[in-house]
């Protein structure tokens, strides 16, 4: 089957393709901003690229002709005037597709609330309007509604894998906005791709609207608390608190979460409603397209996945900056006027007597405090050679690439995983680039709260020791050259 993907640079568009070319079938993706393709392992040479705009009919037309069916992914919700942009979409595409005799339709929407249609959220009105407009079209259509999607990537899911980072695994009372006691039936990403690739073979006596969730309903609460089981945080008691300020809340999302202000703005407004599939139409759906393998994916599994970065539920190229665990950093980088090879000879030195280069005694007063929490304190240990999964004093080995990296993960107790990288980079015969990285993810409040309270005087340890290592190496090799 010939398959025209519009928003292939999208959340599911970007794992959509893969799906379908595995599937056997040939793709065709439009799309506005070609660069965005760049970092898919399937672009450009697997599928044919048409650049063009999904609300300029000449162009949708051109880019339905020679096609069997088209997925349309298109959700403007990026600022003001998307309702308008996601209509025009729709119906250039609705007349396009008849245009060129396009056999198939499948459109993601989103789960509707039982409301009258002015109690309706913009954002959930938008979605409905855009399935209305193509289901009143010749083509055979298929609307899939869903609520929110849970993988990596996915901005609902992010909004919620950053808020309950945040806010629990800390305090022992959490106030909370009351409207995160309704209802929302979320489904994997996994079984989204299933409905979407399955809808496609669909024979034409087929056109309607068929909600698509997993096996649960749960409140926003549960989600967050679900989260904070599977990513093992203490929970605190939950308070539900009165509020109907969607502006200050979206306000409030945007600055503990990587999802913008302007796409925040119509997920909370959208929090408002009930969003429950119905059960007739979600039976039917998975009687035509049968169920996903193994049967829908429970929400804790869904969100091990994407926690474990297992497969689309894990980060993809098209993510934007932010998407997966919050991860705070310190770099420390140095030009060296040796070569490469003189920097990882003292690299190769660390730990054990030799110790890290650093303010002296600090390390031994670290281990103290860590033996105390229960850690392996001011541990000396050297292997005879570095090898991924061997301890170096209290870190432990996880990535080696000799000559060039060294990648260690910290084993002292903290409220998160603490990484060191220490990588070397020739720029040139007799200089090279001396690169020190200190990564940090947080395990709720309470790591967020212990990265700033030890971050001066970590920065200061780290830039000590990188700039001492720097200095060494230089030293080094201006003897070894006297030698000569």
């Amino acid at each position: 089957m010939r398959v025209l993907v519009v928003g292939a640079t999208g959340y599911i568009g970007s794992r959509l393709v893969p799906r379908l070319l595995a599937a056997g079938h040939a793709v065709r993706v439009l799309v506005r901003t070609p660069s965005r393709l760049d970092g898919h392992a399937w672009a450009p040479d697997r599928v044919e690229v048409r650049v063009g705009d999904a609300t300029d009919a000449a162009t949708v037309a051109s880019a339905c002709r020679g096609t069997d069916a088209v997925v349309h992914l298109v959700h403007a919700m990026d600022g003001p005037g998307y309702a308008e942009r996601d209509r025009a979409a729709a119906r250039a595409l609705a007349d396009g597709a008849a245009e060129a005799g396009v056999g198939r339709i499948v459109y993601l929407g989103g789960l509707q609330p039982d409301a009258p249609d002015g109690e309706v959220s913009g954002h959930l009105s938008s979605r409905r309007e855009v399935g209305d407009i193509l289901l009143d079209g010749p083509v055979p259509t298929v609307v899939l509604r869903a609520g929110i999607v849970v993988g990596t990537g996915s901005a609902s899911f992010e909004m919620i894998r950053h808020l309950t980072e945040t806010a629990m695994n800390g305090p022992l009372v959490l106030p909370l906005p009351d409207r995160l006691w309704n209802r929302i039936q979320p489904v994997a990403v996994d079984d989204v791709l299933h409905a979407v690739v399955g809808c496609l073979r669909l024979p034409s006596d087929v056109h309607g609207a068929f909600d698509v969730g997993g096996p649960e309903v749960l409140t926003y609460h549960g989600l967050m608390a679900g989260y904070a089981e599977v990513a093992g945080l203490a929970q605190p008691l939950p308070l539900p608190v009165p509020v109907s300020a969607p502006r200050l809340t979206a306000r409030a999302v945007s600055a503990l979460t990587p999802v913008g202000r302007g796409l925040a703005e119509p997920l909370v407004e959208s929090m408002r409603h009930e969003l429950v599939c119905d059960k007739e139409s979600l039976d039917e759906l998975w009687h035509l397209v049968g169920e996903p393998p193994g049967g829908p994916t429970p929400y804790a599994e869904a969100v091990r996945r994407a926690l474990d970065e297992d497969g689309d539920a894990g980060r993809g190229a098209a993510d934007p900056p932010g998407a997966g665990p919050l991860e705070l950093v310190s770099e420390h980088a140095h030009d060296v006027h040796a070569p490469a090879r003189a920097v990882w000879a003292v690299i190769e030195t660390l730990g054990g007597d030799t110790g890290w280069y650093t303010v002296p005694g600090v390390w031994t007063v670290r281990g103290w405090l860590d033996r105390l929490a229960g850690g392996p304190g001011d541990r000396r240990t050297r292997p005879s050679r570095f090898a991924p999964g061997e301890a170096l004093d209290w870190w432990r080995i996880e990535e080696v690439d000799p000559g060039r990296r060294l990648q260690l993960r910290a084993e002292a107790k903290m409220p998160g995983t603490a990484r060191l990288e220490l990588r070397v980079e020739e720029t040139g015969r007799r200089t090279s680039r001396y690169v020190q990285r200190v990564t940090f993810r947080p395990r709720g409040m309470a790591g967020r709260a212990y990265w700033f309270a030890v971050q001066p005087a970590s920065r200061f340890v780290f830039a000590v020791m990188a700039r001492t290592i720097a200095g060494v190496a230089v030293t080094r090799h201006r003897q070894a050259v006297r030698a000569l």
